[in-house]
């Protein structure tokens, strides 16, 4: 390790490139075109796939070592991504990756916090639909635990927890209150329905998560109050953050493979890469997957030295990531496939898998016109203007 900085917890901080590359050595190794495309095949579902990863220790990455993990900062979670979307890998992996870090941070040293070793974990937060949320989506607390429903939730089914983040009712975080309520429940709880339903995305599982009033006690909240409200800023900026770093690798990897493809593809003789429409095009989606690749560098290491003054700033950096990435994988994808002519408009090729992911991410926690707007209400209102 060249960097020899420690964080919090006293581990040694590796940095975001050594990661990376760790990670795509892995991936360039052991996971071809042809096993990608038989966890396509089950829609990122292969529970030996993430033993194996687990194995490796990706998914303890960023977990405290006090709870076995090896402490690294969460940005060690948006390098992992970086090579993931890379390699295009499907399946829970921003779950396995995030979700337990982030918890056992929020809950503290003291708090001996929920056993997640090996744990699927499923996000039902319905601040991940945006505009796109059903009208009936949203989640409240209840006096017995949250009560609502929400369509579409990744790998719900295939869950042994749901980490469900719900409002309160009218004031304070017991349930009688107008904050943030977390709770973190067995999927086979009771008045926890969990109904599968198909996915237009080709790299994940989808179903309809319905909670409903049991008429007894059930499990206490992990979190509520002011320390729910914090970790669920953090965990949507931290959602995006990792969007945004899984497009970046997406354009990158497009971008390689359709210039590889223009120095070999001939047409009047010669390279359709020595002409110059293809030349302008080609120079533009590489721009723009630099700049989506900068601006995710600069996102992680300012999260990994707290650059961010305040919770907002942190938020509002992780929004920007996101719109931006957001915008810009789907413009490459659909250049990629331009440039690819023919054999780009061919739906069995791997382009297009690349671009149904570009898609499916495109709305998760935002698109690009919600968090412009998110964006701009913020600087507004940060600068005394009206919200």
């Amino acid at each position: 390790m060249t960097d020899t900085s420690r964080t919090a917890t006293g581990a040694p901080a590796a940095t975001v490139t050594e990661i990376e590359k760790t990670v795509d050595a892995y991936l360039t190794r052991s996971y071809d075109a042809d096993r990608r495309r038989a966890l396509i095949g089950r829609q990122g579902w292969d529970p030996a796939f993430l033993d194996e990863l687990d194995e490796l220790g990706w998914f303890a990455l960023a977990v405290p070592d006090e709870h076995g993990g090896l402490g690294l900062p969460l940005s060690a979670t948006g390098a992992a991504m970086l090579s993931a979307g890379r390699h295009l890998v499907p399946g829970p992996l921003p779950e396995r990756l995030l979700l337990p870090a982030l918890l056992l941070r929020h809950l503290g040293s003291a708090h001996p916090g929920p056993d997640l070793t090996g744990a699927l974990v499923a996000l039902v937060d319905p601040a991940a639909l945006g505009s796109w949320a059903a009208d009936d989506a949203g989640l409240r607390a209840g006096p017995d635990g949250p009560i609502g429903g929400m369509l579409p939730v990744r790998f719900a089914a295939e869950a042994d927890l749901l980490l469900t983040v719900a409002r309160s009712a009218d004031g304070n975080s017991n349930g009688n209150g107008n904050g943030t309520v977390v709770h973190l429940l067995p999927a086979d709880a009771p008045g926890i329905a969990v109904q599968p339903v198909r996915s237009a995305d080709p790299t994940a599982r989808l179903a309809r998560v319905t909670l409903t009033r049991t008429g007894r006690p059930g499990p206490a909240p992990v979190l509520t109050g002011p320390a729910a409200d914090r970790f669920a800023t953090e965990l949507r900026a931290w959602a995006r953050i990792l969007a945004a770093c899984e497009l970046s690798g997406m354009a990158t990897r497009l971008v390689e493979d359709t210039t590889a493809f223009v120095l070999v593809r001939k047409q009047f003789g010669r390279p359709i890469g020595s002409f110059q429409a293809v030349k302008h095009l080609l120079a533009d989606l590489h721009t723009l997957a630099s700049s989506l690749r900068n601006l995710c560098d600069v996102t992680l290491a300012d999260a990994a030295a707290g650059s961010t003054d305040t919770t907002a700033g942190q938020a509002r950096s992780a929004a920007v990531a996101k719109a931006y990435a957001a915008d810009v994988a789907v413009r490459v994808a659909e250049g990629a496939i331009q440039l690819h002519g023919g054999t780009g408009f061919t739906t069995e090729t791997d382009l297009h898998l690349y671009y149904k992911r570009a898609l499916a991410l495109r709305a998760w926690f935002g698109d690009p016109e919600e968090l412009a707007h998110e964006i701009g209400d913020g600087l507004l209102g940060g600068a005394g203007g009206a919200p």
